[in-house]
């Protein structure tokens, strides 16, 4: 590496995964502007900003690094980790000429939607700034490349807080939809038939912002399912030093929750509850009403990695997994700190697996300590089966 002692020590923090990627753009001549504390990094990480943009062949999302195409005044598109602690950031591109303002107002001009209108309703308490679809679209569209239907989003923002509300379509059963959510934010929704739909609900604080999430199933489609999922965030309790980092970070956090979702319009207003739609909302409701003590858990783990489910985890000194060998349990170690570990017995190993993910169990709700039960249920989410 061609950096400076200073960088480097800087960089010896980085998740490896982005240290990889540093190191190859300077062994094929980027060089390091600046490495900064700040947005888009959390508090506790930060940002190499290089001088050039990633080559081609680099410039995308593979393994754990996560590719998004940006376009604002500080920098073009991001690489990152799942946490979003580093990022690695390329230039900004050159400026795009002056919008057509003419154009703009006309396609403004057909009645808002639905969704348009729950927005300013909500808006009417205050003086908030309720973003055009439109200006929505473009926001999405360059962070990912699938278009954005007019009526799947709504955005309201204040100075203090910010609201997102998405409709999608998903072939998955709620309670995959809903899973697939606790493993992303690690923390648990509660399940519950409210107004005649299946609702789940949860909470989490996410680097000192309290975000709130409504997952509802709207509809059963013949094909497809409809859902809605809202989140909401504020951050009026926090130091006036940090709301410019929670403003600017809620979108990018919504974006990274709901990268694998695909919006869509809403479904329509008279598409009430039909048998099927209360066939899958009892099948979801019941789907782990078997798992409801700590031994049930742990037995359901044991036997899915006896079939091949493993742990899998990554951390700046290197990757941890975690599997079933054919006649034991093995932790094997990558890195800076190299290392093996077979476990003598089922009870070890499940007592190491639970001090394992004690940290990453709890963390949006540190200082405090989730239960065991709580704890157990996340860890059969980041179980990987595949």
């Amino acid at each position: 590496m061609t950096t400076t002692d200073h960088f480097r020590k800087q960089i010896a923090e980085f998740p490896e995964p982005l240290r990889e990627l540093v190191e190859a753009e300077l062994e094929a001549g980027n060089t390091i502007v600046a490495i900064e504390n700040g947005f888009p990094a959390a508090p506790c990480g930060a940002s190499v900003k290089l001088a050039k943009a990633v080559a081609t062949e680099r410039r995308r999302s593979h393994g754990e690094v996560s590719f998004y195409a940006r376009n604002n005044t500080s920098y073009a598109g991001e690489f990152t980790t799942e946490q979003r602690h580093f990022f690695v950031l390329e230039p900004p591109l050159p400026p795009e000429p002056e919008p057509d303002m003419d154009a703009i107002r006309k396609a403004m001009e057909p009645k808002p939607d639905v969704l348009e209108q729950l927005a300013q309703r909500e808006a009417g308490s205050g003086p908030e700034v309720v973003r055009s679809m439109m200006q929505d679209r473009v926001a999405v569209e360059k962070a990912q490349p699938a278009s954005i239907p007019k009526g799947a989003l709504a955005i309201v923002e204040t100075a203090t807080s910010a609201k997102r509300l998405l409709h999608f379509r998903d072939q998955r059963p709620p309670h995959e939809i809903q899973f697939a959510l606790e493993r992303h934010l690690m923390t648990l929704f509660v399940a519950s038939m409210q107004n005649d739909r299946l609702t789940m609900t949860a909470n989490a604080n996410v680097v000192g912002a309290r975000y709130d999430f409504v997952l509802r199933f709207e509809a059963a489609m013949p094909l497809t399912h409809c859902y809605s999922l809202r989140v909401e965030t504020s951050w009026a309790d926090a130091a006036q030093t940090h709301h410019d980092y929670y403003r600017k970070t809620a979108g990018s956090w919504f974006e990274h929750w709901t990268r694998d979702l695909m919006p869509a319009d809403p479904p329509a207003t008279d598409a009430g509850p039909s048998a099927r739609y209360q066939e899958i909302c009892a099948a979801s409701l019941n789907a782990e009403a078997h798992l409801d003590t700590v031994p049930a858990l742990q037995r359901t783990i044991v036997a899915a990695m006896k079939r091949g489910a493993r742990f899998t985890t990554s951390n700046k000194e290197g990757d941890t997994n975690i599997r079933w060998n054919g006649s034991g349990f093995v932790r094997i170690d990558q890195g800076d700190y190299p290392d093996t570990v077979v476990f003598s017995n089922e009870m070890e190993f499940l007592e190491a697996l639970r001090k394992f993910y004690d940290w990453e169990t709890s963390r949006n709700v540190y200082p405090e300590k989730v239960s065991d039960l709580v704890a157990w249920r996340l860890m059969l989410r980041l179980l990987r089966t595949s």
